[in-house]
């Protein structure tokens, strides 16, 4: 079977976040002047996720989907080693997919937020410059 495009395998993800969670770690307690840098696959992974999750319904129709994607991606990036391995899951298992797709859930709703904000300035400005005297 032919996997798809945008299809993360939660356990192969998992283990690469904990393989990289332990690299951190191994560099923060040997006090190397470096953070390991997270792997191609694991920032893939990212991006299919926080892509596939712009593509449900309620958040596919806005006109900043691309902004929405690289703040849920960045958020990653920045909560990567915050991860805790030692999380208690139903199936015991760890559940990178999960968190992460919080994260990026998270983020899509703080860019609505703010590009929200950033629309309501702009009619605020409109109107009280009376900008609509001269059209």
């Amino acid at each position: 079977m032919k996997s798809k495009e945008h299809y993360v395998n939660n356990s192969e993800f998992s283990q690469a976040v904990i393989d990289y969670v332990h690299e951190v770690e191994r560099a923060e307690k040997m006090k190397y002047n470096y953070i390991p840098t997270v792997p191609n696959y694991i920032a893939e992974c990212f991006l299919k996720i926080s892509t596939g999750l712009a593509r449900k319904p309620n958040f596919s129709q806005y006109t900043f989907k691309d902004e929405m994607i690289m703040d849920g991606v960045e958020n990653c990036l920045r909560a990567i080693r915050n991860y805790d391995i030692e999380a208690a899951t139903r199936s015991g298992k760890p559940n990178a997919f999960g968190y992460f797709t919080q994260i990026i859930y998270y983020a899509f709703i703080r860019r609505i937020q703010k590009e929200n904000r950033q629309q309501e300035i702009k009619i605020k400005y409109i109107t009280n410059a009376g900008v609509e005297q001269y059209m």
